[in-house]
């Protein structure tokens, strides 16, 4: 399975997604492998993908069965969620996912490996002049969820220091 790595952060790409209909234990089990324990709230609950769906920031299952197109927006909500409200996440994906969720979710994973890269390698920048305002929407929310994501980290080992 192709994945993309970014800063612990590991999503499959759209093509490795599954593309056969998964039902909610699988969905969860699938959230947990990829974000248990990297993410503070990395847990995934069955009331949790139900509120994202009753809010629309996932679409209804199609008889109980999640496809690739669900999962990929219950991803960028898991990541997303870290540092962005609810309505935060659903206006975000509503911009970003204009175009259809693939090219959503494929420009959400490119700007996660990007900016998880700088931040590796200590070249991030907080300056996007010029830049469309989606984008620079997009790449504060991503930043903004690595900045929890990195200071989780931190405080653990601090606590393994100690």
């Amino acid at each position: 399975m192709e994945k993309m790595r970014s800063g612990g952060i590991t999503l499959p790409r759209w093509e490795a997604l599954p593309d056969i209909g998964l039902y909610m234990d699988q969905v969860i089990t699938l959230t947990e492998r990829l974000f248990v324990p990297q993410l503070p709230k990395g847990e995934t609950t069955r009331s949790m993908v139900n509120n994202y769906v009753k809010s629309g920031l996932v679409p209804r299952p199609v008889g109980k069965k999640y496809d690739r197109e669900h999962l990929a927006r219950l991803l960028m909500v898991c990541v997303l969620k870290q540092a962005l409200s609810m309505e935060g996440i659903g206006r975000l994906l509503d911009v970003l996912c204009r175009d259809g969720i693939r090219v959503g979710y494929e420009r959400f994973c490119d700007r996660l490996t990007e900016i998880g890269q700088a931040v590796d390698e200590g070249g991030i920048s907080m300056s996007w002049e010029g830049a469309p305002t989606e984008d620079m929407a997009l790449s504060a929310a991503i930043m903004a969820s690595l900045c929890v994501i990195y200071t989780y980290r931190l405080l653990v080992e601090t606590v393994k220091e100690g």
